[in-house]
């Protein structure tokens, strides 16, 4: 009885389970063509197949179950199984892809499929809010085979960008095409507000200069700002705010102190056979065996006082300490839109302000543009205003008397020099014997 109790019931529930079971057929077609999709693959929780040369597909699949239709170029979608389903009539749309990106070339728009040359489009969501306020850095890292050098001055005045290499001696920047004026300055970009830019492209291989000319041998930067557009009429409101710190910190380099330094001099000049004292006896005492052969050291002192003045003892200074601090960088902008159908107004306002990283450096930046476009006629006639203006206030990076930056001094300059007199009045270090090179 109990055997035939357990048949019963197996039987019942294969019924069952084949009861939640359907056989799904169906085709599949381009939406806009309506032409049929040969290849596409159709994914149920147990089965997964692809379409015939007519588009068409059958397969078994369980009441619930949700189908996933995928193709090459198009969105995927999905159906959900039901009693009710019968055969199936799938359309899929064309994805929006990178190859139908519209791409500023020179006078005129092309699509990016559609380009022989090397082309770049630049992203600019993330470069909108970047912190460091300068634009071209900013671009730093997005652009394969974009490079930008650095200087470290706060808003990196001096950096310039490379598409093509040190193709030449003379000047090697890139032509910056912004709105269809022509420059070679790269701070007219810099200084432009990332908020009010609305695209960039990078032409990079020689194809440029059929358009450009000679000028665009280094590369060509184009830039498309913002014009508002078409808002109904109403007016729209945007305010990016930040505020960073910046600190050099891991890139240090680890200094020796006073007494290390006079220990590694030391044995500079055992090894070339010269006695310490002859080329650093106005700064360390060193005890040691003479013995060019078998040299051993058995103490280095620091002379007290540098030049033997009592108003400057010797120190232990370690410049990078001294020099560098923590840069802060504030940046605001607020950009006002509005616009119709006919016309479209876009202005921007921004202030930045760096204090630097290294000392006695800093920079301020208020910027702002206007930018405005009408179209009368049937749009047979187009006026528009493009005011771009910006004032900029740097405390550039100093040098000292024979011409060596600050930022090679910090890592060059002895440490047994100290940063002031004695009483506080001046800074040390201009007099002293047994220094080459010690402006402070």
């Amino acid at each position: 009885m109990r055997k035939m109790l357990m048949i019963t019931a197996a039987v019942f529930l294969s019924l069952a389970v084949f009861a939640q079971q359907k056989k799904v057929t169906g085709t599949v077609v381009d939406k806009s063509s309506r032409m049929p999709l040969a290849g596409v693959t159709i994914q149920s929780k147990k089965d997964k197949i692809a379409t015939d040369s007519a588009g068409m597909f059958a397969l078994n699949a369980d009441i619930g179950d949700v189908l996933q239709f995928s193709f090459v170029g198009m969105k995927p979608a999905s159906v959900k199984i039901t009693n009710a389903s019968g055969s199936l009539d799938v359309e899929l749309e064309a994805a929006a892809n990178d190859l139908n990106q519209i791409v500023v070339t020179g006078y005129t728009t092309q699509r990016k499929q559609d380009l022989t040359g090397a082309v770049a489009v630049v992203d600019m969501a993330p470069v909108k809010n970047n912190s460091s306020g300068n634009t071209m850095q900013a671009l730093q890292g997005r652009v394969a085979g974009l490079y930008i050098e650095k200087d470290g001055s706060p808003n990196g005045s001096n950096s310039r960008i490379l598409i093509r290499g040190a193709n030449t001696l003379g000047n090697n920047d890139p032509l910056y095409i912004i709105d269809g004026i022509a420059t070679t300055r790269p701070e007219v970009f810099q200084n432009m507000d990332p908020a009010s830019i609305a695209s960039v492209q990078v032409l990079k291989d020689a194809s440029a200069e059929s358009i450009y000319g000679a000028r665009a041998s280094n590369g060509v930067i184009i830039v498309t700002t913002k014009s508002g557009g078409n808002t109904n009429g109403k007016v729209n409101f945007e305010l990016n705010s930040s505020i960073a710190s910046q600190s050099e910190k891991s890139m240090r380099f680890k200094m020796l102190n006073s007494l290390d330094r006079g220990k590694a001099l030391w044995q500079a000049s055992v090894n070339d056979r010269q006695d310490p004292t002859g080329g650093y006896g106005d700064i360390y005492g060193f005890d040691w065996n003479n013995d060019f052969d078998k040299p051993v050291l058995n103490g280095v002192t620091v002379k007290p006082f540098v030049g033997g003045d009592l108003n400057t003892p010797a120190g232990n200074t370690d410049w990078q300490n001294v020099m560098y601090k923590k840069g802060l960088v504030t940046n605001t902008s607020l950009t006002v839109s509005a616009g119709n159908k006919n016309s479209s107004l876009e202005m921007n306002i921004g202030y930045l302000k760096n204090t630097g990283m290294l000392r006695f450096t800093g920079y301020k930046r208020l910027s702002g543009s206007i930018n405005a476009i009408t179209r009368s006629f049937n749009d047979k006639v187009t006026f528009g205003l493009n005011l771009r203006v910006a004032n900029s206030d740097e405390t550039l990076t100093a040098r000292d008397l024979g011409g060596a930056s600050t930022t090679f001094l910090a890592v060059t300059l002895a440490p047994t020099i100290p940063v002031y007199q004695k009483d506080g009045s001046t800074y040390a270090g201009e007099l002293g014997a047994g220094y080459s090179d010690r402006n402070n």
